[in-house]
């Protein structure tokens, strides 16, 4: 098991779009049970099952509108992305809330406790922000991901259904 390195954390340094795109493009890209609706409906899947070719494009393209969402980022001592988390910011007519779109750590510096760090400075920069929804969602198959969600204090309130109409 890898040893845990000293990561410093920092939130919508533009420095770090093109790192952590690249960053989430080859973790992410390894693992098509993370892919859920947002995934499709972001243009990240095109059916569901598979990512994008270009995914890591895509992620620089997304984390590069800072007036929809922030970004953080945790870099080793090398400089080197090792965790990301993008925590969009949502409106409607009655309600102010808060999406987990995305988050990684790298495979290596898993079950470290990474995960739960970036969920705690998710909350407080969302609590910052006076709202007091969190949502985020994950592919029906990714368990580890499931379980790790409600250990945080996450729960299962709903099924998203999808049909593509051809």
């Amino acid at each position: 098991m890898a040893s845990l390195p000293n990561l410093s954390f920092r939130w919508n340094d533009s420095a770090d779009i093109a790192d952590a795109a690249a960053f989430a493009g080859a973790v992410i890209a390894k693992s098509p049970e993370y892919i859920s609706h947002g995934e499709i409906q972001a243009g990240l899947s095109d059916d569901g099952e598979t990512w994008a070719a270009n995914l890591g494009e895509l992620y620089a393209q997304d984390f590069a509108r800072p007036e929809q969402s922030d970004m953080l980022v945790g870099r080793d001592e090398e400089g080197r992305v090792r965790a990301f988390l993008i925590v969009a910011w949502e409106e409607t007519r009655r309600r102010r809330f808060a999406i987990i779109e995305d988050m990684a750590v790298g495979p290596e510096l898993r079950s470290h406790g990474l995960g739960s760090q970036l969920l705690d400075l998710a909350a407080q920069r969302i609590r910052e922000h006076d709202v007091e929804w969190v949502f985020l969602e994950s592919g029906r198959g990714n368990r580890q991901a499931h379980a790790f969600f409600e250990r945080a204090g996450f729960a299962m309130i709903s099924h998203v259904f999808a049909r593509r109409l051809d």
